[in-house]
């Protein structure tokens, strides 16, 4: 399930922008370094905010961020964290600095099926139809001192991107807490399906949200006041 954590802003919150050296955020607070960071890790490039993890240090660090927020927040953080070779399921990490600030994950549908699917499998049945391919989001996490909505629009281009350009994706799925629904709904274009359920994963409320694809970077682009959002392969 998605932990929004720019949940609570004002729509007239100011955006601020993402470039390719770093997250320009004026006067936020550098995360502090992890105490129980593996010193045999190397330190990954800090040239692109947003890029996928590929290194076990780089899944390592995106992992240590959701299951600071989760927790934070009273969730259940258990769940294992999708394996890097992993054909099926991408981590995107934003960094500033040597520091995750921001992730999520993006999962291909398969023969294994969704992580969705505990929840709201006939739900998912009926937009598994020729031609379409679905991906979900999941494992979205932001620290608060980053937060923004750039830097959420931001994650979720990127998602887009390698959805469509890796897994062919045509629709997306997620699955959220009910009191960030609104959001992307009224801002992203996002629409309910199915009803109010539990996830056992982080043991919250959770509604199953869904999106085509097609015209999602159009949508995306005319929202007012996007900044410069940065991605790379």
């Amino acid at each position: 399930m998605l932990t929004a954590i720019h949940a609570g802003r004002s729509p007239a919150t100011p955006l601020l922008a993402l470039d390719r050296q770093s997250l320009r955020l004026p006067g936020a607070k550098r995360c502090p370094p992890p105490s129980d960071r593996a010193a045999a890790y190397p330190t990954p490039r800090a040239d692109d905010a947003i890029r996928p993890a590929h290194t076990p240090y780089e899944q390592e660090m995106a992992s240590m961020l959701v299951r600071r927020m989760y927790a934070g927040r009273g969730y259940q953080t258990e769940a294992a964290a999708p394996a890097a070779d992993d054909p099926n399921r991408l981590t995107l990490a934003a960094w500033h600095g040597d520091e995750v600030v921001a992730t999520l994950t993006v999962g291909r549908d398969s023969p294994a099926g969704l992580l969705a699917d505990a929840l709201y499998s006939p739900e998912l049945g009926r937009l598994r139809r020729p031609g379409r391919r679905v991906c979900e989001v999941s494992r979205l996490a932001v620290a608060p001192e980053f937060s923004s909505p750039d830097l959420l629009i931001a994650l979720l281009q990127s998602a887009h991107r390698h959805g469509q350009q890796r897994f062919a994706a045509s629709d997306v799925v997620i699955e959220v807490n009910p009191r960030h629904a609104r959001y992307y709904q009224r801002v992203l274009g996002f629409q309910q399906l199915g009803g109010l359920r539990q996830c056992p994963r982080v043991d919250a409320p959770a509604l199953l949200l869904h999106r085509a694809l097609d015209d999602f970077s159009a949508s995306i682009a005319r929202l007012p006041g996007r900044g410069a959002l940065a991605d790379a392969a």
